[in-house]
């Protein structure tokens, strides 16, 4: 499986909803061929979940909605729409990323490389909408 599916699309979730880390490398391992820790810690524990300290990446790999639909052809048929953050069509990544951002903002407030989607945070009019929708939606894993 291709990175974008693997961790901009399934790694990108779990790290908006705030999945634990460990858990999402296990079931990693378990889930792919090429599960071995050598591929899975980097990979999952550092780049998709920024879990390592920054040691891998220097900023999360959250992205919204915009940057799926632009990076894959998973969009074309989806009801949900990337533009959209609040309502029966929002993109759950694009409410998501803005959720993820607003819940660790403080954490990232030293991170030069997230100074521009912090600053857009900011900026959101419907910011608590958008957080209040993403707790309901849930989205716990099994």
């Amino acid at each position: 499986m291709h990175h974008i599916p693997r961790l901009m699309v399934l790694g990108n979730y779990a790290l908006q909803r705030g999945w634990d880390p460990a858990q999402l490398t296990a079931w990693f391992h378990e889930a792919f061929v090429d599960g071995y820790d050598w591929v899975m810690l980097p990979n999952v524990t550092g780049m998709s979940q920024h879990a390592d300290g920054g040691l891998m990446a220097t900023k999360p790999y959250a992205a919204g909605g915009a940057y799926l639909n632009r990076m894959s052809d998973y969009c074309g048929n989806c009801a949900y729409d990337p533009k959209v953050r609040v309502g029966p069509t929002a993109c759950p990544y694009t409410a998501g990323y803005w959720a993820f951002l607003d819940r660790n903002a403080e954490a990232l407030r030293d991170n030069s490389r997230m100074r521009q989607p912090l600053a857009g945070l900011a900026r959101l009019r419907d910011l608590e909408a958008t957080v209040e929708q993403e707790r309901l939606r849930g989205d716990k894993p099994p």
